[in-house]
């Protein structure tokens, strides 16, 4: 009766189920979490393209010429790594004149961010394009 009192105890033993089951758990919640950070990056470089863009149609429409509106989109956007980075200045010529004046620009940002998201191993399965771009139009003043 002894051997069947201890028996019955071992099977109700449920020390170290808990961390069984955070083991089990863990792979999921760092995947949860890496796909948080992941997202935070890619959406920063969004609004950083996006800044820059603007500010390049912006200088644009005032007839700067295109090296000067790619200077000042450059200093817009400090945290993209401008080697993966383009820029398309389209619409107008090569300093706008007072005849393209009432046209629209467009300044386009493409940006790869390939780089970020290859650090995640199994996150970069989740982002089937590794290209983000953004653009702005604006009339030539």
């Amino acid at each position: 009766m002894c051997s069947r009192l201890s028996m019955t105890n071992m099977l109700k033993n449920e020390k170290g189920a808990a961390a069984v089951e955070f083991a089990l758990l863990l792979p999921l919640l760092v995947l949860i979490l890496m796909g948080i950070l992941v997202f935070g990056l890619v959406l920063n470089n969004y609004l950083e393209i996006t800044h820059a863009a603007r500010e390049g149609v912006r200088w644009a429409s005032l007839r700067a010429s295109f090296a000067e509106v790619e200077a000042k989109a450059k200093t817009a956007a400090p945290g993209i790594d401008w080697t993966q980075a383009t820029l398309t200045i389209s619409g107008v010529p090569d300093p706008p004149t007072e005849a393209d004046q009432g046209n629209p620009v467009t300044v386009t940002v493409t940006y790869d961010i390939g780089a970020i998201t290859a650090l995640y191993g199994p996150i970069q399965s989740l982002f089937p394009s590794t290209i983000i771009t953004s653009a702005a139009t604006q009339r030539v003043e």
